[in-house]
């Protein structure tokens, strides 16, 4: 008991310095809370927007033709332990009946039954007016805006669906917004899925005609596939399962790509802490000489003195857990507090469990760790020595030996993970080892390796720059280098700490940045579309006349030509698609313009060649999900029927797939629609339309605007230029403009964390430039009492500083662009991803301007204090420190 009451005693003697070690840890354990939290809490809204814009549902199980399947089918899957939501849905085509009972001419509805709450998908839909219905249950429903003008119906209202069983009446609970230009086409209303099967199909067991299954995080989409395609083949249904959108799985990637960055910014964030204690503790011992000294001459052993030192450290770690996990916490949520970061964390704080027992259990131990040196630095004290330990000289001299060592610990990690690894560890071993040995060994050996390079750095700096600093503050240069020279490693213990948190800015925000931008944003697709009233499409000529229309522009005006083989022409080929959705549709576009438009992703062949082709003639690109079904692939031969020509054989010049599409059909909940519309559905050019299908007018326009133009403005100037009433404007704008801001504010997010993870591990850097100088309070009483003016000596203490700082910014920048280096094969060995380096050079630029400020204003009241004390104080103050 007579250590740990040694300790506390100290502790009471020299509260200032217990005090701010302690802090020094917690605010080290709280940044390991903070990043790790607060990137759990950026992947949190992530995945909100993942889920928002790319919906949450990763394979969908169907029946060939649309046909229904028995709902048992919902509890299978549900049983797959790697499914973690599965839910049917029942869709049907129905007629909307008007206010007498009368079948609407011409207005075919899709019904959509959901199981509500549970279904979220529709809750993407902007509600006009009204809410959703809660259950499965109920004579409600939804309906859009375009049904909800047809049948001049609002909330509150009853509406009715014709049906073999007889009209169905609802109460309109809701009217859900979705793109003019497809609900003018095919209104749609969402009703209970047990209301719905019991109208639809009475007297039958229940039935659904789509199975969403959203997998468990840690689940390949392939493999589930692969396992369940012949359970259902075995059925003889014609079930098949069908992976859905590649854009989720992209993105996911990337989540887990940030959750692996978070760790790495934990494990540094630890680093950051050794280097604290190791200087504070350091710092402890060399002020305690003569105190140890004492101690020893009265009889402790040297293994008690060292248990000693540790102990303290032990006791200091302890305190600093204890107020830097809340304290961690406190700093996510006061970042979720500030309105724009609020806005995008709708995830709200996600504590990392992981990350506080990451920085309880690592303070702990590199308390221990750090205690180590300074505890055999104890240990050595001798009695007769210490009592006059300022008459030594201090060494100054680059450890050699120790810069080599450096050298080679910086080289584990990289070796680690480009090195030759197979051929040491086994293959199904040789990953593992790398990722953990590169949090366990690798950084923890790179950040030490740069530790003991830090002599180096200040030598060099010394000689590089001190004589400039000594010339700006007219300092005499010899006196400014036995500052640092005199105490090497103390300087190099406040230029590490410096270090840790300039690496740890560089590093997250590299691969942050890299990750975040790295991600195939799918938000290029035309700002507008323009359709023309059914009995008044427009000719080339007027395509051109609303090209000139103020706010459009007319670089990016696209007319599109649709046509199908199973209709005689492009009107009843729009209208019949409503009807007959698994029938072909051939769109005909300008080659040079719609590869501008639409970003498309090639899955066999590519943007050049198919371009070229298209142009030839009687070439068509497909979608993956017609290749999917049919089997077509470059090269192959697709015949379709023409009006003009009979049967005509087309070339397939590429098989894409389109990121915008995605957005659309998942934040407008359209997956039946488009995904039939899709799986029939090729690409031409507009010559072709016009020659073999014999489109010359056209009903739908593609088209971008300048920025701020207002939708209604543009469609009222369309139609006054042209003199045409009844003209649409779809307006996706809004669509791609939310998908931009929303991961741009992401972005923000997970660099806001890293610039204050960067400053929470600099203010660790106050302690030991305090402690430094309050060490060396005889050595600045002796220089005062030689001549040394207050001035010269507050000018001594910040260059002195400055130099301290531009050794931490360069140990920093290195370190930093060497983690980033080593987490590109990091995150290739985690999810097999390593997006382009993409370095932020403003945060960069910003954060070595912040360690600079931070080491210059630790510095400045220490600095004041010394300068303004009286020679003999500080001769005194510095004897009883000793």
């Amino acid at each position: 008991m007579i250590l740990p009451k040694l300790a506390i005693s100290n502790f009471r003697l020299h509260k200032v310095r217990a005090l701010l070690t302690s802090l020094a840890i917690a605010l080290s354990v709280s940044l390991v809370v903070a990043v790790t939290s607060g990137y759990a809490s950026a992947e949190g809204a992530a995945h909100y927007y993942l889920n928002k814009y790319l919906g949450s549902t990763d394979a969908q199980v169907t029946r060939r033709g649309n046909q229904p399947l028995d709902e048992s089918i919902v509890t299978e899957l549900r049983g797959d332990p790697d499914v973690a939501v599965a839910l049917g849905r029942l869709e049907s085509e129905v007629r909307l009946l008007d206010r007498q009972g009368r079948p609407i001419p011409g207005r075919g509805a899709h019904a959509v039954g959901v199981d509500r709450p549970a279904d979220k998908g529709p809750e993407k839909l902007a509600l006009v007016a009204g809410g959703w219905f809660h259950g499965d249950s109920g004579d409600v429903a939804v309906i859009d805006q375009v049904a909800a003008e047809v049948l001049s119906a609002k909330v509150g209202d009853a509406i009715a669906l014709a049906g073999a069983a007889g009209a169905l009446r609802l109460k309109v609970v809701g009217i859900a917004h979705k793109p003019g230009i497809l609900a003018a086409h095919m209104q749609t209303v969402y009703l209970p899925i047990r209301t719905l099967q019991r109208w639809a199909m009475p007297g039958q067991a229940p039935q659904v005609t789509r199975v969403q299954v959203e997998l468990k995080s840690d689940t390949r989409a392939a493999e589930f596939r692969d396992r369940w395609q012949p359970r259902l083949d075995a059925r003889r249904q014609g079930e098949t399962v069908r992976l859905t959108r590649e854009s989720r799985r992209e993105l996911d990637k990337n989540l887990q790509g940030v959750r692996v960055l978070s760790y790495m910014g934990g494990t540094i964030s630890m680093l950051a802490a050794t280097f604290i204690i190791f200087s504070a503790l350091s710092m402890g011992v060399a002020e305690r000489q003569r105190t140890l000294a004492m101690l020893r001459a009265i009889g402790m052993l040297r293994p008690q003195v060292g248990w000693l030192v540790v102990i303290e450290g032990f006791i200091l770690a302890l305190i600093g857990a204890a107020v830097g996990v809340p304290l961690g916490i406190v700093f996510v949520k006061v970042l979720t507090s500030i309105p724009q970061f609020a806005e995008i964390l709708v995830a709200g704080v996600v504590i990392s469990w992981g990350g506080i027992a990451m920085g309880v259990i690592g303070s702990i131990l590199t308390a221990l760790a750090a205690s180590v040196l300074p505890a055999w630095s104890a240990m050595r004290v001798s009695p007769l020595k210490a009592m006059t330990p300022l008459a030594a000289a201090p060494r100054s001299r680059v450890p050699w030996r120790l810069t080599l060592l450096g050298l080679l610990l910086i080289a584990v990690d990289t070796l680690m993970l480009y090195g030759p690894i197979e051929r040491i560890v086994p293959g199904a071993w040789a990953r593992p080892v790398q990722f953990y040995g590169h949090f366990a060994l690798g950084t923890p050996c790179l950040m030490a390796g740069f530790f003991l390079l830090a002599p180096l750095f200040v030598r060099t700096v010394e000689r590089a720059i001190g004589p400039l600093v000594a010339a700006m503050l007219g300092l005499n240069l010899t006196l400014l280098r036995q500052q640092l020279s005199a105490g090497l490693w103390r300087a190099a213990g406040t230029c590490a700490a410096l270090m840790v948190g300039l690496a740890i800015l560089v590093a997250m925000n590299v691969q942050g940045n890299s990750f975040l931008n790295g991600w195939k944003l799918p938000n290029q697709f035309p700002d507008i579309f323009i359709t023309a009233p059914i009995l008044s499409p427009l000719d080339m000529a007027a395509v051109r006349k609303l090209a000139t229309t103020p706010g459009i522009r007319a670089d990016r005006t696209m007319p599109i030509a649709i046509a199908s083989p199973e209709f005689s022409n492009s009107i009843f080929a729009m209208v019949g698609a409503a009807v007959m959705p698994n029938a072909t549709m051939f769109f005909g576009v300008d080659p040079d313009m719609a590869f501008e438009l639409m970003k498309l992703d090639f899955r066999e062949g590519n943007a050049e060649q198919a371009q070229a082709m298209l142009k030839k003639g009687r070439h068509v690109i497909v979608t993956e999900e017609f290749r999917q079904l049919r089997g077509f692939k470059v090269g192959s031969t697709l015949s379709l029927k023409t009006p003009r020509h009979g049967v005509v054989d087309y070339t397939v010049a590429g098989v894409v797939w389109s990121p915008g599409i995605d957005v659309i059909v998942s934040m407008q909940d359209m997956g039946r629609q488009f995904d039939q519309r899709t799986a029939a559905s090729v690409f031409g050019t507009l010559d072709d339309a016009r020659e073999d299908f014999g489109v010359e007018r056209y009903y739908l326009v593609a088209a971008n605007l300048d920025y701020h133009v207002q939708r209604a403005k543009v469609l009222w100037q369309i139609e006054q230029r042209l003199g045409l009433a009844g003209m649409n404007v779809g307006d996706v704008r809004e669509i791609k403009f939310s998908i931009q801001r929303g991961f741009h504010k992401l972005l923000l997010f997970a660099s806001s964390v890293a610039v204050a993870a960067m400053a929470v591990a600099s203010l660790g850097v106050t302690n030991t430039i305090m402690a430094s100088i309050r060490s060396r309070r005889w050595t600045f009483g002796v220089l005062r009492s030689i001549g040394v003016t207050r001035s010269q000596l507050l000018r001594l203490v910040l260059a002195e500083a400055a130099l301290l700082g531009l050794v931490g910014v360069a140990l920093g920048l290195a370190a930093g662009a060497l983690i980033s280096f080593n987490a590109k094969a990091v995150g290739r060995i985690a999810i097999g991803y390593a997006p382009p380096t993409d370095v932020p050079w403003q945060v960069v630029g910003f954060g070595s301007l912040a360690v600079m400020v931070i080491a210059l204003l630790a510095s400045l009241w220490p600095a004041w204090d010394v300068a303004r004390a009286e020679p003999l104080a500080l001769l005194q103050a510095g004897r009883s420190a000793a």
